[in-house]
């Protein structure tokens, strides 16, 4: 391919050109064009994201089915419960539930029918010692008091039953007594005889009683003691009393303890304490016996001039007929029990499982389980829950256009933020082409998404990775970076808002978008692609583990459907990149690469029809490469420009001092003239490469690489020979523009100074230096920089650097005998330039 014709271009090279005329169609028709862009752009995005999950329809023998006939794939993401892990959370909760005792009501009114029952006996017993009394006291001497004589009765009385067969578990004698003891008061008073009044020894005796009646004595007393005994064993008794001892485990286990209400429904009658606490049978008697002896002070302090005597003989005779009594009455409630876990497993929430899309809930020709059904009737009725499929679309229409319409407007405002924020050196992106480069991707991006979704309903085959590594090549990193979020999100969404597609197709996306801020080699691309792929795998992992186990068969699926997605991306990007570059004008460092090639047809034809400047090209090309490189600029398209940036003396070669040999035709034509065969070679060089489609970025340095400086050499003979006044500068300056990046500037510099310090003959390092340094300072008098994004240190930089290469191409020779002449020749040859230094060159 060439300017003037030539070999037929190979089918590549013709796709190329079609999509770069497709793009010159594009954006020569406007702005409307770019808007009809986003609008399409916009209706493919919301288009790809809304549809309608179709569903399973299945009758009910499938699901009763021993073995399910056909295969149920979900169609969309959704949540079941997973029911051995919410049965395995409910037996927990079941497990923290204690078990539940009651106070046996039967068992405590059994003991307090047999306390009655001996009660009644005294009772009995009690009414026979009205004539016993009586008679003691009838038979009694004064010596005798009357309470004596009735506690002896009593005594005596309580030995004779001891010794009946009934009697045998009553308390002992002693104790017994008390319980047939009147009361003191109700004793009757004895009236004696009046001793003989001449002193003989009759014998005193009683005369009669007072009262004297059949029944005199009273039993209130012991009656009341009766009260005390009944109230203590009950209390007691309906306070809970465990059986046997229990060993330190038991102890400590958690127990409800029922003392009244119904176990079921009244939750407020029922104690939640260690079971240790509950009293054992010994603890119960303590406790009774407390109880006995508070009642006792009670009652004794009631009756007035109560001794200590008196309330240890009122606890003593309660006790020994109480003791005997105090038995276990806490019974397992084992119904209570149950009905408190069952309430318990209930208000345990349902552990919930995901099913993304895509995945098999039941095989065909596979066993029902109870899982299986149950994910199946879960995924039923989400189906049948939507009443109104034809307003789920419009809605799901509508909420997709406002997250479209959010991800657009976001995709703008970084756009902006791209291209108007400091970039350093770094080529910045256009805005509108940086916006247009996402539009395309992330349409693309979703449109591949829906279709896939088709054969593979999870989206982790979708090469999301692919597209931010190309917005990351086509535009830059941080614009890439905002775009992977983006593209993520909207992917999740196209996917049931499947998050955990989210965060492993963002950690992808992000990690090929940041390694690839460098592309020489299209073996950089593919490391891209595997880094995404394994930052993939390894985000993977990560969301597997927060919800279920890496040996299931679903992780295993999607680490291949991510190998997959790798190998997707490894032949999208180097497939799509030139298609890319080619419909958005843009130019990648693959691009530059390719036009490196000193194979191109267009150095071919330079280096046959102009070999010295060919020669200078190159040399050039090295001198603006390390320039460039050196403050962090493109050297590449330095490099690659400066290739380029001399193609147009191909058309007139002899109009140029280095391809004359001996005639120079410049001293036969007018200074003008001159001037405008000169100039002409930049227009005659940027049509050249249109229209052998190089990059724009070249044609912008051929036609930049002179800026608007004036052609020095021819404009001076004017002035001389005119007069400043009669010359017309304009004719003597170069179309221009001034450089817009700082490589045509470098490029600017290395070609001025290359080719002025010819004219020097055999300079020094010092001279060459100041030569360098007077070329910068007349095109920043000029302006040539202002364009560009140098600063002064990036021009001393660039200084330096453009010296050290001009001085190592100056190198001398060791001179053989016989080429001493051939030597001296080179040495004292010809310049190829007029002065540069006075503000241009005829070059």
């Amino acid at each position: 391919m060439s300017g003037t014709g030539g070999e037929k271009p190979p089918l590549r090279r013709k796709w190329g050109d079609y999509w770069m005329r497709l793009g010159d169609r594009f954006r020569a028709r406007g702005p409307w064009v770019r808007r009809a862009m986003v609008g399409l752009a916009f209706l493919v995005c919301v288009a790809a994201l809304t549809r309608e999950p179709s569903p399973d329809f299945l009758v009910g023998d499938d699901l009763n089915a021993q073995v399910a006939n056909r295969e149920i794939r979900a169609a969309f993401y959704f949540e079941t419960p997973d029911l051995q892990r919410t049965q395995e959370a409910r037996d927990q909760e079941m497990a923290r539930v204690p078990e539940y005792f009651r106070v046996d009501a039967e068992a405590v009114n059994t003991q307090l029918a047999e306390l009655r029952g001996r009660i009644a006996l005294l009772r009995e017993a009690r009414t026979r010692m009205h004539g016993e009394v009586t008679a003691a006291l009838r038979a009694s001497t004064p010596e005798q008091s009357a309470w004596t004589v009735a506690g002896r009765v009593a005594a005596a009385a309580a030995a004779r039953l001891k010794e009946q067969a009934e009697w045998g578990d009553m308390p002992a004698a002693d104790l017994l007594a008390l319980w047939l003891m009147p009361d003191r008061d109700s004793v009757p008073e004895r009236v004696f005889s009046e001793p003989s009044a001449d002193g003989s020894p009759a014998p005193v005796r009683v005369l009669s009683l007072n009262p004297d009646t059949e029944f005199p004595l009273t039993f209130s007393e012991a009656d009341r003691l009766g009260s005390l005994a009944l109230d203590a064993l009950g209390q007691v008794l309906n306070a809970g009393v465990r059986g046997a001892e229990i060993s330190d485990d038991e102890r400590g286990r958690r127990v409800v303890v029922w003392r009244g209400g119904d176990a079921v429904s009244d939750r407020a009658a029922g104690a939640d304490l260690e079971y240790g606490a509950v009293p054992s049978v010994s603890d119960a008697v303590e406790a009774l016996g407390a109880r006995l002896t508070d009642m006792a002070k009670r009652a004794a302090t009631a009756q007035g001039g109560a001794t200590q005597a008196d309330y240890a003989r009122l606890h003593d005779a309660a006790m020994a007929l109480c003791r005997p009594l105090v038995v276990p009455t806490l019974a397992e409630d084992k119904v209570a029990t149950a009905t408190a876990r069952a309430r318990a497993a209930e208000a345990v929430q349902p552990v919930m499982k995901e099913v993304e899309a895509g995945e098999i809930i039941q095989d065909r020709g596979k066993r029902w389980t109870k899982q299986s059904r149950s994910d199946v009737q879960t995924y039923l009725s989400i189906i049948q829950r939507e009443e109104r499929p034809l307003l789920k679309v419009v809605n799901s229409f509508f909420s997709h256009a406002i997250l479209v319409l959010l991800a657009f407007v976001a995709l703008a405002k970084v756009a902006a933020l791209v291209e108007g924020g400091a970039g350093g050196l770094k080529q910045r992106a256009d805005a509108s082409r940086a916006f247009s480069v996402a539009l395309v991707l992330l349409s693309a991006t979703l449109a591949v998404g829906r279709f896939s979704s088709y054969f593979e309903p999870t989206g982790f085959v979708l090469p999301v990775a692919a597209a931010a590594i190309l917005c990351a090549i086509l535009v830059n990193a941080p614009m890439a970076a905002f775009f992977s979020g983006i593209a993520a999100l909207l992917v999740s969404a196209q996917y049931q808002y499947n998050w955990r597609l989210m965060l492993v197709a963002g950690a992808m996306a992000l990690a090929g978008a940041f390694s690839i801020s460098r592309v020489r080699r299209r073996s950089d691309m593919t490391a891209a692609s595997l880094t995404a792929t394994l930052v993939g795998l390894v985000a993977a992992v990560a969301v597997t583990l927060s919800a279920e186990s890496l040996f299931a068969e679903s992780f295993v699926r999607r680490l291949l459907l991510l190998l997959l997605n790798g190998g997707f991306c490894m032949v999208a990007v180097p497939g799509l990149l030139s298609p890319l570059e080619r419909l958005f004008n843009l130019t990648t460092d693959i691009t530059l690469l390719e036009y490196s090639d000193l194979n191109n047809p267009l150095l071919g034809e330079l280096a046959v029809k102009a070999p010295a400047t060919y020669a200078h090209s190159l040399m050039l090309g090295q001198i603006a490469e390390a320039a460039a490189d050196a403050i962090g600029a493109n050297g590449l398209l330095a490099r690659v420009c400066a290739y380029y940036h001399d193609i147009g003396k191909t058309a007139n070669i002899s109009d140029f001092a280095e391809n004359q040999s001996g005639f120079n035709i410049h001293d036969t034509l007018p200074p003008a003239v001159s001037a405008a065969r000169i100039r002409s070679h930049v227009l005659q060089g940027a049509e050249i490469a249109r229209r052998s489609h190089l990059p724009q970025a070249i044609v912008d340095g051929i036609l930049e690489h002179h800026g608007t400086m004036r052609v020095g050499y021819f404009y001076q003979q004017a002035v001389e020979r005119e007069g400043a006044d009669r010359v017309n500068e304009a004719d003597f300056r170069y179309p221009g523009p001034r450089p817009q990046r700082p490589e045509t500037a470098i490029l600017m510099i290395c070609d001025a100074s290359e080719s002025g310090v010819r004219s020097l003959g055999s300079p020094g390092e010092e001279e060459v230096r100041n030569f360098v340094r007077k070329i910068l300072d007349i095109r920043g008098q000029e302006g040539q920089f202002d364009d560009c994004n140098l600063t002064l240190k990036h021009l001393n930089t660039i200084a330096d650097v453009v010296v050290r290469g001009i001085m190592s191409t100056m190198h001398t020779r060791v001179r053989y005998p016989s080429m001493s002449l051939a030597g001296e020749k080179e040495k004292t040859g010809a310049p190829l330039d007029a002065p540069a230094a006075t503000g241009g060159s005829i070059r």
